[in-house]
């Protein structure tokens, strides 16, 4: 069963690290309801465009199978996933409600029906839901939204029950041994948090929210060294990330280690400005998840915190609810240029190009791109297209006669 992650508030961070949607193959079809080839290969496809984020691709398709096989619960569900990637909570509802309607014990539909609940802080409707997911399909993933929504309320024991039953169900669910992890955190139980950190590192080696729990945790029991550590492995894998530098800041200040604390909570100090910005235009999507410069202003608060990633998703979210952007597609081929995919980039400057040809600046950075990529023809081209738009470009004047005066 694959896991696709999703954005959700408020304790569910707005990170791409907790909040899951349960995705469903084609094989729980209900057996007496047939469903053709063609309606599966349509299903298919659709997931794998939602995979790769295209969303409106993969919701042409989810529209189709709906239409081809109407008894069909699935394309529905699919449905419901994209509106819920895309933020639009009511079209996920109405779709979800479709999957009930057609097979109210379809696996997955009453565990995503809980995460639109917690968008909305209807956190007793979400435990409903949850609770109904678990009788219908028991997986870890509902167990672990009753556990966080038991410690936002307050009700430890509860929470940390049903922790225990996601455990159970996977060992291997490293994200319930890091909620459990919080809850006895926030209990004071630093020892029996630390135990499970440690099994949650032994099945996934690797993981930078296990480092950063187990750094925190280190810290709290007076175990510096070792806290450190882990501190700066997260801090040197997510350089954007504020806690674990201001922690290790702090951490390297108890241990006398002046210069060095410093410099590292002076990167703090920016990244604190960094994570504000983020935090408010997360908030103004709250209100008015429809607005996709609400999206962009998202994205590019990303990008300037060197989240490029996220600032990718977010930037495709917008462009789902206004296609034709280019600015938008623009800012996208500019991401996929910063983290050196270079084909995503190439790509997504020709669909520009391919819907207006006058836009001297992306003929100018697709000329770049192809320099870099040692593709001196293809650089000179796109650099001629862009001087016959714009003649007088001195910065693609420049760049081809370094081009022309280099062997």
């Amino acid at each position: 069963m694959q896991q696709v992650r999703l954005f959700s508030r408020p304790f569910w961070t707005w990170s791409i690290v907790v909040g899951f949607l349960l995705v469903i193959g084609c094989q729980n079809q209900a057996a007496d309801r047939e469903v053709d080839l063609i309606t599966r290969q349509l299903v298919s496809t659709a997931n794998q465009a939602l995979e790769n984020e295209n969303f409106d691709g993969a919701l042409v398709l989810a529209d189709s199978a709906a239409r081809r096989t109407p008894h069909a619960a699935e394309p529905h569900f699919l449905k419901g996933l994209i509106y819920s990637r895309t933020l639009r909570w009511d079209e996920a509802e109405r779709a979800y409600r479709e999957v009930i309607a057609r097979d109210p014990d379809f696996p997955g539909v009453w565990n995503n029906m809980g995460n639109n609940a917690v968008w909305s802080g209807a956190y007793q409707d979400a435990l409903t839901y949850y609770y109904k997911e678990v009788e219908v399909a028991p997986a870890p993933l509902p167990w672990s939204g009753i556990g966080r929504i038991y410690r936002e309320l307050g009700v430890i024991d509860s929470a940390a029950f049903a922790f225990e039953q996601a455990i159970g169900l996977d060992s291997s669910f490293t994200s319930a041994y890091l909620s459990y992890a919080r809850l006895l955190e926030d209990e004071g139980e630093y020892e029996q948090a630390l135990v499970l950190m440690h099994q949650a590192a032994a099945h996934s080696p690797g993981s930078m929210d296990i480092e950063y729990m187990l750094g925190s945790l280190l810290a709290r029991t007076n175990r510096e060294e070792e806290a450190v550590d882990h501190l700066k492995t997260v801090t040197e894998a997510w350089p954007w990330h504020t806690e674990s530098h201001y922690k290790l800041g702090q951490l390297l200040q108890r241990l006398g280690r002046e210069a060095e604390s410093r410099e590292v909570l002076t990167v703090a100090e920016k990244l604190w400005k960094s994570q504000a910005d983020i935090t408010a235009y997360q908030k103004s999507l709250t209100t008015d998840p429809d607005n996709p410069y609400a999206h962009a202003a998202l994205a590019t608060a990303f990008r300037i915190a060197g989240r490029y990633d996220e600032a990718i998703h977010t930037y495709k979210v917008a462009l789902s609810y206004e296609p034709g952007n280019l600015e938008f597609q623009n800012n996208l081929a500019s991401l996929y240029f910063l983290k050196q995919d270079t084909v995503a980039a190439i790509q997504t400057y020709h669909q520009i190009l391919d819907q207006n040809p006058q836009m001297v600046e992306v003929w100018k950075n697709m000329g770049i791109l192809y320099a870099l990529m040692g593709e001196r023809e293809a650089a000179q081209q796109a650099w001629l297209r862009g001087l016959s738009q714009q003649p007088n470009h001195v910065e693609i004047q420049g760049y081809l006669a370094k081009l022309n005066a280099t062997p």
